[in-house]
């Protein structure tokens, strides 16, 4: 998770926390710094704590532990929404951490523990909140070499991707993946089925930001200069500044963040267009405590599930209705509702249509189609996270989509390597080599570290991944997509894509876990994988 929370952990002299057992009710965890070492201690939660959205929860919070009016932010924290409370029923919520900003403007900028449920974890210990309290920041400067790092990092071409066009070249942060991916008609809509290209025109950043209804303003993380995400205000009384520099000065409140993940998959793969109510839903998720991925995966599901003629749930739900998707996340967050929390996988096996619930192994896809990406079951941690397999299809020059050789590759030799950015915590769109991550660790610690140390921790990571999937049970067979993605049925044949045949997964599945067999005996995991 990124943001400000886990360096205030870290400043208190906690590495890692484990917690065990339940609480009799709902409690605050407080770590604070003290000359001593770590005090860690608990509160009861107050009523703003219990039952309430986490802007309420960070508003008390901060102004708890905080002095907002001196500027003074000592402490920062990690809540669960509402949707952690409810976490026999809700799979997928998620940890909602502060950054420096939202804590200074009152704004909701927020940072998350997002995927597999780490909000419903800690709402299961019925810890509703954690508070990270250091007076004193003690962080490591390291030597003249990092400076030269940060700035290839911020300025350089590894991070042009995700810059302001205006900042050094850059091409549109996180959000012009919408406008990328449906230029090749590939931008999941309605359920992960684009019916052809630039389908979703009206929610692309670029339509958005160029439009008088709204002022953009690119920002970054506290202290970093890539700028990658957008935050949209509305516009003031008198009209949109044609100056963007005074229109900056100037807006009207603020409407949500542009980023890539929530604005798809709750617009354009829900069949909602319109810019107000796409930025309110992703707003939404944040403010329940979810997934955003998760929840609008199973709300595409359902909404092809009743277009379909299987039957009629959640209130009859179709692509396109933004009252009821708005409806339902509220009946999921406050327990209303007690099976479309559990995730596409577990609503398929109780109602059906299990061939269009888009997950691998339980977890749902994110917002790039499995038609495209063979990868996503060989991953360990959500699909696009931890196998950077998703866009080869559109950005790999020497890409052979009908080659299970060329998918084996890449997936058991490339893809985890985007695992690299969880062990040593940077953010996965500074796109850090080895060799930057190795002369970072050399620079701040004063330690002798190679590229190919960074890399056979990689590695080790991913394949121990597999290897615990195996002793928690999970099959061969479980390392699958939905029926209906493959050539021949109903979202295997889209004008934008239509090579991935069954026989061709089947053959790249089996030779791929053959080898991750391979690589978990040689790396000693055997006992893990019935060797």
């Amino acid at each position: 998770m990124s943001g400000s929370f886990g360096r205030k952990l870290s400043y208190t002299g906690i590495g890692d926390l484990v917690l065990t057992g339940r609480a009799a009710t709902p409690q605050i965890l407080v770590i604070k710094q003290t000359d001593a070492g770590p005090s860690l201690s608990l509160m009861d939660a107050p009523e703003e704590m219990i039952g309430t959205r986490v802007r309420n929860r960070m508003d008390y919070l901060n102004n708890h532990f905080n002095d907002p009016a001196s500027k003074n932010y000592p402490a920062h924290f990690a809540v669960i929404g509402p949707a952690g409370e409810q976490w026999e029923t809700v799979w997928y919520a998620c940890i909602v951490g502060t950054t420096q900003e939202q804590l200074m403007i009152g704004e909701d900028k927020w940072r998350f523990g997002g995927r597999l449920g780490m909000g419903s974890v800690l709402g299961s210990k019925n810890v509703v909140g954690i508070v990270a309290l250091a007076e004193k920041d003690y962080y490591r400067k390291g030597d003249a070499r990092l400076k030269a790092i940060n700035n290839e990092i911020g300025r350089g071409d590894q991070t042009r991707g995700y810059r302001h066009p205006n900042n050094r070249d850059g091409l549109g942060g996180t959000g012009k993946n919408s406008q990328f991916l449906d230029s090749f008609g590939v931008l999941p809509v309605k359920n992960f089925a684009p019916p052809g290209e630039n389908v979703a025109v009206p929610v692309h950043l670029e339509t958005m930001r160029d439009s008088d209804e709204f002022i953009v303003l690119d920002k970054n993380c506290f202290g970093c200069q890539i700028s990658c995400h957008q935050d949209f205000y509305d516009v003031p009384p008198e009209g949109k500044d044609p100056d963007r520099r005074q229109a900056r000065k100037n807006h009207g409140p603020y409407l949500g963040r542009y980023e890539f993940e929530p604005m798809e998959l709750s617009g354009p793969n829900l069949g909602i267009l319109d810019p107000h109510a796409n930025l309110e839903l992703a707003r939404l998720d944040d403010d329940l405590g979810f997934d955003t991925i998760s929840v609008n995966v199973v709300l595409s599901f359902l909404m092809d599930y009743n277009g379909k003629g299987h039957g009629s749930v959640g209130d009859g739900i179709t692509f396109g209705d933004f009252e009821k998707a708005k409806k339902i996340k509220e009946d999921i967050a406050y327990g209303r509702e007690t099976l479309f929390g559990k995730g596409v996988r577990a609503i398929a096996d109780e109602i059906g249509g299990e061939e269009s619930a888009m997950h691998s192994k339980g977890v749902e896809f994110s917002a790039y189609l499995g038609q495209t990406n063979p990868g996503y079951p060989f991953a360990i941690a959500g699909g696009h996270m931890s196998m950077r397999t998703l866009l080869l299809y559109v950005m790999d020059p020497g890409c052979k989509p009908e080659s299970a050789d060329y998918w084996v590759h890449n997936i058991t030799n490339e893809g985890w390597k985007m695992i690299t950015k969880d062990l040593h915590g940077g953010c996965l769109f500074a796109m850090t080599p080895p060799d930057q991550v190795s002369e970072g660790i050399e620079s701040i610690f004063g330690i002798p570290f190679s590229n190919e140390q960074v890399l056979n921790a990689t590695f080790r990571a991913h394949v121990l991944g597999f290897a615990l999937e195996q002793k928690q049970g999970i099959t061969a067979e479980e390392y699958d997509m939905p029926a209906d993605i493959f050539v021949g049925q109903p979202k295997g044949d889209l004008p934008g894509v239509h090579f991935l045949t069954r026989d061709l997964f089947e053959e790249i599945r089996e030779r791929v876990l053959e080898r991750l067999h391979e690589d978990a005996g040689k790396l000693g995991y055997g006992q893990y994988i019935g060797a």
